[in-house]
């Protein structure tokens, strides 16, 4: 066995580096954020072949003298902490003194600094660790760190950097988080000699918002802060702000990279974070999806652990529960602001249509000799030229609003619309429209508008409900607003009063695996309180002995099976509250009107007065949207009335 020796520093240096400096990426941080403590409010990092050949940053802020700009290269200085107090109360990016040795040890590292009283700068140079010159120099006030050749003297690390593009776009990316959590700082990159990005300063945190997340997001976008103005704070947390911004749930992504957490202007991840914000999306957005937004979290330094890992990017805190909580009410009270306009918190559900690039449109339109398809061809591949489909109204659109109350309740004959050449005329009840005559202007309007003014249209392809209303044209699934509606309805009774349950005349046997009976049993009781009856009947087999009023006998087996599986899957996990909600919005499914059946204008009328009055209107429980909204300016673009 060797015998024990102490590293020598460029090795130990070296060693240190592979925690720290992971990719160019980790040197744009650390560096971005050495500025930043420095309180400098322009920052410009200019990158070469993705920060492999170059990576300058430079700022004005207070910049360093000639003493400290040598000392700043040596192992764990720093001007961060001083005692060990300071290390459970840091309130700077940076704290450990070891960013800039690591960084230099694995490149050609030069170091440009001067304060706004001196008259001169200073200019250090090292070559892998190794101090190759300190001079004076001209130079602005503040700092200018130049990395060259990164990883040159580790040529194992540098073989596992990815191409050019991928570097730099991780660059750009860390670079919008930390713009995002310093909205009063002004930032721009430079690759390759040309600016790509700039953050002006003094933005607000919105505005940056807007500027980071794109135009896609950016009219979608909803405030949020705790407490809300004029409350006071949570006891059990002194001192905790939260603020920031979240999309409206029409506008997710597959991945959470959209998400940008801080805590106290550091840019972390944070699992806790990531579900409470989760937890204010519940009953908005879809399984599978992930929400838009930015979070800002400020509260007291010495309620953070932010020494956990070499990058700074995991943190702890003291106590979670009161962020976690603040956070999810945060979010749900911004969405419930952004629910009150209904038709333009609906329009973020309809996807824009994006031109395509200019060489995908220089490639179609030299596709064919006139510059573009011909109509014909077009619908031939489509299959256009096939007869349109054929629409079923139950209660005839053309109806005059002169026909007798009575003969209205008494009619349940649903008329077919063979074409639709121009609006007919007022029939009679079993008498079929002429296609070919239309209303004169003086008609009075097909239908009357309800109380809440919407203008039920008719049904298109027996799943939506086709409305007008304060000149938007809405599109409703009937299924998911017949859900959110008994939803609703289920969990008024189960908070306000007792859930009213009848008996099976024959009751149901459920034959369950071994763990779906253990999570069976431990819910019974709460299942009983929901107004579903079950027993044990022996092994894993169970027995259904009564039901909710409002759930139909023969859709009790499947809907129990459903709730143990969620349970079972999610392994137990998650508050008591969630699985109950989840199991009445299970029920509300099994109980609700489907896809593809008919329904009278009556009932769709009835449907969508009292969708209109539901708490949530604008999602079915599961988070699916119930209706999307068409305003006049949308409607025009389609039809290319406007261009």
């Amino acid at each position: 066995m060797s015998r024990i020796r102490i590293l020598p520093d460029i090795l130990s240096n070296q060693i240190a580096a592979g925690e720290v400096v992971q990719r160019p990426v980790s040197v744009v941080k650390e560096l971005v954020e050495n500025a930043m403590d420095a309180g400098a409010d322009r920052i410009i990092v200019e990158i070469e072949n993705g920060g492999k050949t170059l990576i300058r940053v430079s700022d004005n802020g207070c910049g360093l003298s000639r003493d400290e700009a040598v000392l700043a290269l040596e192992r764990y200085a720093t001007s961060k902490i001083y005692t060990k107090e300071d290390l459970f109360s840091i309130s700077t990016f940076g704290f450990r003194g070891e960013a800039l040795p690591s960084i230099a040890s694995v490149s050609k590292f030069s170091f440009v600094s001067r304060t706004k009283d001196n008259a001169t700068g200073t200019r250090v140079d090292m070559n892998g660790g190794k101090l190759s010159g300190v001079t004076d120099t001209g130079a602005p006030a503040g700092t200018m760190v130049e990395v060259r050749q990164l990883f040159f003297n580790t040529p194992a690390r540098r073989k596992f950097l990815k191409s050019e593009n991928t570097e730099a776009g991780h660059i750009a990316d860390a670079l919008a988080g930390l713009a995002m959590g310093n909205p009063g700082v002004g930032f721009r990159l430079v690759v390759n000699r040309r600016s790509v990005k700039s953050y002006p300063p003094g933005q607000t945190l919105f505005q940056r918002a807007q500027m980071v997340l794109g135009k896609e997001v950016a009219d979608h976008l909803y405030e949020m802060q705790w407490p809300e103005t004029g409350e006071g704070g949570d006891s059990a947390l002194p001192g905790l702000c939260i603020r920031g911004v979240c999309a409206n749930p029409g506008v997710t992504r597959s991945t959470a990279n959209r998400i940008f957490l801080f805590v106290n202007q550091r840019l972390v991840y944070d699992r806790g974070l990531i579900s409470a914000m989760f937890q204010g999306y519940r009953g908005r957005i879809m399984k599978g999806r992930y929400p838009v937004g930015a979070v800002c979290v400020a509260l007291p330094c010495d309620q953070v652990d932010v020494n956990v890992h070499p990058t700074k990017r995991e943190i702890k805190f003291i106590t979670p529960g009161p962020v976690y909580q603040a956070l999810s009410l945060a979010v749900a009270n911004a969405l419930s602001r952004g629910q009150k306009d209904k038709l333009s918190y609906a329009r973020a559900f309809i996807p824009e249509k994006k031109e395509p690039p200019a060489p995908v449109r220089a490639a179609l339109k030299s596709a064919s000799p006139a510059g573009k398809i011909s109509t014909p061809d077009l619908f031939e591949k489509a299959g256009a030229l096939q007869a349109p489909p054929v629409y079923t109204y139950a209660d005839h659109p053309s109806e005059s609003l002169q026909v007798a109350e009575s003969e209205v309740k008494s009619r349940n004959s649903v008329v077919e619309t063979k074409k639709n050449i121009g609006a007919p005329q007022a029939v009679h009840e079993n008498q079929v429209p002429d296609p070919g005559v239309a209303i004169p202007p003086s008609a009075p309007a097909p239908f009357q508008a309800t109380r809440s003014g919407v203008r039920v249209i008719g049904q298109a392809l027996n799943i939506y409900i086709v409305v007008e209303k304060d000149n938007h044209l809405i599109l409703v699934d009937q299924h998911a607003a017949h859900e959110r509606i008994v939803f609703e309805q289920l969990l008024n009774r189960y908070r306000h009063m007792d859930v009213q349950s009848q008996s099976l005349a024959v009751p149901e046997v459920l034959e369950l695996s071994h763990k779906e009976a253990l999570v069976l049993e431990s819910i019974m009781a709460d299942l009983a309180g929901l107004g579903i009856g079950v027993e044990p009947f022996g092994g894993t087999s169970f027995i259904i002995k009564a039901v909710p009023v409002l759930v139909e006998e023969k859709d009790v087996g499947p809907m129990v099976v459903e709730m143990v599986e969620k349970i079972s899957h999610a392994n137990g996990t998650g508050l008591q509250d969630d699985w109950l909600e989840d199991a009445l919005a299970t029920m509300a499914c099994h109980r609700s009107v489907r896809g593809g059946q008919a329904m009278s204008l009556k009932e769709m009328t009835a449907l969508v007065e009292q969708l209109f009055t539901c708490e949530n209107p604008m999602h079915c429980p599961h988070g699916r949207p119930v209706f999307v909204s068409f305003d006049a300016r949308t409607l025009e673009k389609l039809f290319k009335r406007l261009v």
